[in-house]
């Protein structure tokens, strides 16, 4: 059984791995100033289905009993510390499916149920998780193949099909073209996800650019992308402050246009379009991050135009999930340490300059909480006195799809504390092949797209030392408890424990 389903996992990736053979359909181009109206009339069609209250909160108690775990709420429940034998877990009080994910996988297994004798495709994978993504492949849902030219071959997808998209959303222009093909659309996009696409429709409609903090080639920049007229996506903060000082001097045109080719659209002019912006930002990037990219650019603006003309020249968004940040934020905590905030030189001029100033979008910044949603499917977690709290964290497992970007920063947190840290995506990573105390894990330096193919994996043999060990555990958001619950397991048995719950 082991074996079939390591046949089924790297099967899986051939599958949504890109196709030498396919070839990328051409899709309608919804005009800019109208993706607003069409995306309504979609939703208000016969085509796009809904599901009701008490299906949904039928279909997710129904995942629940699919994708979870007794051992990892045995561990929840004895306040995220459990020792076995001479192994002490130290699970992180915030890890796997965030509300998002658990609702799209939801929705995508309802989708099943109620459509049991229909094609049913999948626009991309439906999260960053080859094992949920099999079990999508193995209730016989399809796949749309991607290409080599970062399109999509929708060549297969006809007239009646269901069409799922994912929980990072689709562009409006894949769903235009599913609109045309006449398909049912089950759309299982984050509402922390769509928030933002409504953000960035107000701010066009004032005439904005919207400064996206994320990656441009991201499923989820690249839907948010589709929503705007005009926009540009940054990284990070030293982009941010590369861009910042541009508005301000407007010194090196060429070497931005350059540097920012694949981040913006071919008509940007950043003399004119950089006048008016407003900061959005891919749901999966650090809070700390995009809120710090915020102040900044509602500094810049104000110190070029002044506090008098703010209103005209910056829109404030509150378009930040708190489950990334929670993820990482746990993961210092688990290693007795803190995140520490970005900071900016260039900020901190600008503040300096405008003490008294106070900022729009530092003010009524209510966070959408993904944790408390969380706590609610699982149950509230029990409290461990700091006096049962281990001294230390020997070595720490991160458990998550090779190409998802939220557990890859939680890798960096861990080589960054100096623990030894280990990426897997399943259990079977773990004694696969030999000894059982081996594990083959993905090293930072393995581009996702190797590591899901199995190439670019490192062995690592005795990973658990002899005699007691504190093992910390914690998992991407896309990760559902019952996978981390088998990776218990498989280390007990590589300490020759017998796991009894």
């Amino acid at each position: 059984a082991a074996a079939a389903g390591r046949r089924g996992r790297r099967g899986q990736r051939r599958r949504v791995a890109v196709g030498a053979e396919a070839q990328a359909t051409a899709l309608p181009i919804v005009d800019r100033d109208t993706t607003k109206v069409f995306r309504r009339e979609l939703q208000r069609s016969d085509q796009y289905f809904k599901f009701g209250k008490t299906q949904m909160d039928g279909a997710m108690k129904e995942l629940q009993t699919v994708s979870g775990s007794e051992m990892v709420t045995k561990l929840r429940k004895n306040g995220f510390r459990l020792t076995i034998g001479d192994v002490t877990f130290v699970l992180a009080e915030s890890y796997g499916f965030c509300w998002g994910v658990e609702r799209a996988v939801a929705m995508a297994y309802e989708a099943r149920n109620f459509f049991p004798d229909k094609n049913i495709w999948v626009s991309n994978e439906i999260i960053h998780n080859p094992l949920v993504n099999e079990s999508l492949s193995n209730m016989g849902m399809k796949f749309v193949p991607p290409t080599s030219d970062g399109g999509k071959d929708y060549s297969g997808v006809t007239k009646g099909d269901v069409v799922i998209l994912p929980a990072f959303g689709a562009s409006i222009d894949e769903m235009a073209l599913l609109k045309e093909r006449n398909v049912q659309i089950v759309d299982t996009t984050c509402p922390w996800v769509s928030k933002v696409w409504q953000s960035v429709e107000k701010s066009k409609e004032k005439g904005h650019t919207a400064i996206i903090h994320g990656k441009y080639d991201h499923e989820e920049t690249v839907a948010t992308m589709s929503f705007a007229k005009k926009y540009l996506v940054l990284k990070n903060m030293e982009e941010a402050e590369y861009v910042a000082n541009y508005i301000l001097t407007g010194e090196n045109r060429e070497e931005l246009m350059q540097k920012f080719a694949k981040a913006m659209p071919k008509d940007f002019d950043p003399d004119t379009d950089l006048d008016k912006v407003g900061v959005a930002n891919q749901t999966t990037m650090l809070k700390g991050e995009t809120e710090l990219i915020g102040k900044l650019f509602e500094r810049v603006m104000i110190k070029k135009h002044g506090p008098q003309e703010i209103n005209n020249h910056f829109v404030s968004f509150n378009t930040i999930c708190d489950a990334t940040q929670e993820r990482q934020d746990a993961m210092y905590k688990m290693f007795g340490a803190e995140y520490e905030a970005p900071s900016s030189q260039l900020y901190a001029e600008l503040e300096g300059e405008q003490v008294g100033v106070s900022l729009k979008s530092a003010a009524n910044q209510e966070k959408l909480s993904s944790k408390s949603m969380e706590d609610e499917l699982r149950g509230a977690a029990a409290v461990a006195a700091d006096d049962d709290a281990p001294q230390r964290v020997d070595l720490c497992i991160v458990v998550g799809g090779y190409n998802s970007s939220n557990t890859t920063h939680l890798l960096e947190i861990a080589e960054e504390e100096k623990v030894p840290g280990y990426h897997i995506d399943c259990a079977e990573r773990i004694g696969r092949g030999g000894p059982l105390n081996t594990i083959e894990h993905k090293p930072l330096s393995t581009l996702p797209a190797q590591a899901m193919m199995d190439e670019g994996l490192e062995v690592t043999e005795n990973f658990l030392p002899e005699g007691p060990v504190v093992v910390g555990i914690t998992s991407g958001a896309s990760t559902p408890d019952n996978v981390v619950g088998e990776v218990l397991e498989k280390i007990l048995a590589a300490k020759g424990i017998k796991a009894e719950l």
